[in-house]
């Protein structure tokens, strides 16, 4: 019954839209310069599918006698016939070629337009064919004929169906905003443009056509395939008010038609390469998203991990200040004053870990830092003091070799102290379970030009040459457990502080190098 419905409201839109376009025919014919009627047969067909073929053998039928006065004849019948069967080719052919309803693409206007110069000529030949073999119309009116004919159908599909077809989905979902001060100034700038090239005169007027071009690149431009489309129905509109209005010879329309052909095509064109152009920049914002989502979970794991290591040595230190506690609190005559220095270490303590956290997590969510002179000794002191028992474990010997008299750097002590720790991690990493004979890290601290220049060298494997220029990217890695972040974040928060962290070649294993810019009136007096 819906079915039934449907197929009865698009006769009647079709004897409307027949009645409204029968403008300067050839004959008794359905011929006019501009025939819409087919454009809504082929929007049907693509919406609702092609089960409705047979309406429209009835449409035209309807719209021959209640427009034209022709009754139902057999060459009325096989010339409706044809037209019908070439419109349901063309939707199935769009179908069969994947064509979306949507023509949001280049692809998918591209073959519409296609099929609207080939498919039209076809009918125009089955139509007329139907006519003059019934001596209807004679054969030597069929060429100029089949011209209007297909002219007519073909502005009437490229104008009317991506239109019906816009309209159909903007039912579907929800359209976005539209900005009436830009699309009322646009409908007006096409006004402006048909009131200038119909103003010409009758015989001036095809040559100032070009006009209608402007406001349609700007709205193809602006909006996209969807803008195009709607700016070429109004430009349609006015052009067939304007011919009527102005008593054009059928000549000229016909002239102006194969012009709007021509704009046409060139309108759903551009529309198409903006379409797709944006949808390009769409799926490109989607997918940077994506990755920035990805990008901060993985960096939310390497803060984890450096957050464990940094956190190592004060709940280590907590560890032990509470069994002193309890060791104190177990023997019957305790020293109170011992104990509350022992409580009051722990305080610092968990205060220490807490900075961590906090600036740690400040700097990796918006790259703040806390700014102090730091002395590298005691920098590098500190690192290796929380790396004494795993470099111990793994039976790895450190060295250090610091440059007296070193310039105090202007940093963030927590971060420097993760960007070396990270790199001590590296160097243990590649020495544990390796073959080397002899297994040592080598922390090198000394002047260089405006910085201090820090380098942690070890006798491992060294690095593979394929990753040797890719090992500050992201998600890089040697570690069969690892997420390739730890060296890139490093090397962030060092370009953060003014200076370069750097892989260097050694003739064995492998070298990181970072500076610290300095300044001269920083010097330490010996």
């Amino acid at each position: 019954m819906r079915s039934l419905a449907s197929a009865a409201a698009y006769v009647a839109a079709y004897v409307f839209l027949d009645w409204v376009s029968y403008l300067d025919p050839v004959g008794a014919f359905a011929i006019t310069p501009w025939n819409p009627p087919p454009g809504l047969s082929l929007a049907l067909l693509l919406v609702l599918g092609v089960r409705y073929a047979p309406a429209l053998l009835v449409a035209g039928l309807a719209a021959d006698f209640f427009v034209r006065g022709t009754p139902p004849s057999a060459a009325s019948l096989f010339a409706n016939a044809s037209v019908a069967l070439c419109y349901t080719a063309y939707a199935t052919t769009m179908q069969r070629l994947g064509v979306s309803p949507a023509l949001g693409s280049m692809r998918d206007i591209g073959k519409f337009v296609a099929l609207a110069l080939v498919i039209p000529s076809l009918a125009a030949l089955g139509y007329l064919g139907s006519y003059a073999t019934a001596g209807a119309i004679a054969w030597s009116a069929v060429p100029r004929s089949a011209l209007q004919f297909w002219v007519g159908d073909a502005i009437g599909i490229l104008v009317t169906t991506p239109v019906l077809l816009n309209v159909w989905q903007l039912r579907r979902r929800r359209p976005g905003r539209l900005n009436l001060l830009e699309a009322g100034v646009q409908a007006a700038a096409i006004l402006v443009a048909l009131a200038l090239v119909f103003g010409m005169g009758r015989e001036d007027a095809p040559k100032y056509f070009y006009l209608l071009f402007l406001p349609l690149i700007w709205i193809g431009v602006r909006h996209g395939v969807r803008g195009a489309t709607f700016a070429l129905l109004l430009i349609q509109l006015g052009i067939i008010v304007a011919v009527q209005l102005a008593g054009f010879a059928s000549a000229t329309v016909l002239e102006f038609q194969l012009l709007m052909l021509a704009l046409a095509i060139t309108g759903l064109v551009l529309g198409a390469v903006v379409s797709d152009r944006q949808h390009a920049q769409d799926a490109l914002a989607a997918r940077e998203a994506e990755l920035a989502r990805s990008l901060r979970l993985a960096a939310a794991a390497e803060t984890a991990s450096s957050l464990a290591h940094e956190l190592n040595q004060p709940l280590s230190a907590i560890s032990n200040y509470v069994q002193a506690c309890t060791l104190l609190l177990a023997q019957p005559e305790f020293d109170r004053e011992r104990l509350a220095g022992t409580l009051r270490t722990v305080v610092r303590e968990v205060s220490r870990a807490g900075e961590v956290i906090r600036r740690l997590r400040d700097f990796f969510r918006s790259g703040t830092s806390r700014l102090e002179r730091v002395a590298i000794g005691e920098l590098v002191e500190s690192c290796a003091r929380s790396l004494a028992p795993r470099l111990e474990r793994e039976g790895i010997f450190l060295r250090s070799e610091i440059e007296p008299y070193l310039a105090e750097p202007l940093v963030d002590r927590l971060q420097i102290e993760a960007v070396l720790n990270n790199l001590l991690f590296n160097a243990i990493d590649a020495l544990t379970g390796g073959e080397s004979a002899e297994r040592a890290i080598t922390l090198h601290a000394r002047r260089e030009a405006s910085a201090v220049k820090i380098t942690v060298a070890d006798t491992g494997p060294g690095l593979p040459a394929e990753l040797a220029e890719d090992m500050f990217r992201p998600f890089v890695t040697t570690k069969p457990e690892g997420m390739g972040l730890g060296l890139a974040i490093s090397r962030s928060i060092v370009e953060n502080h003014g200076g370069r962290l750097i892989a260097e070649r050694v003739a064995r294993g492998a070298a990181f190098s970072f500076t610290l810019p300095v300044e001269s009136a920083q010097e330490v007096s010996p």
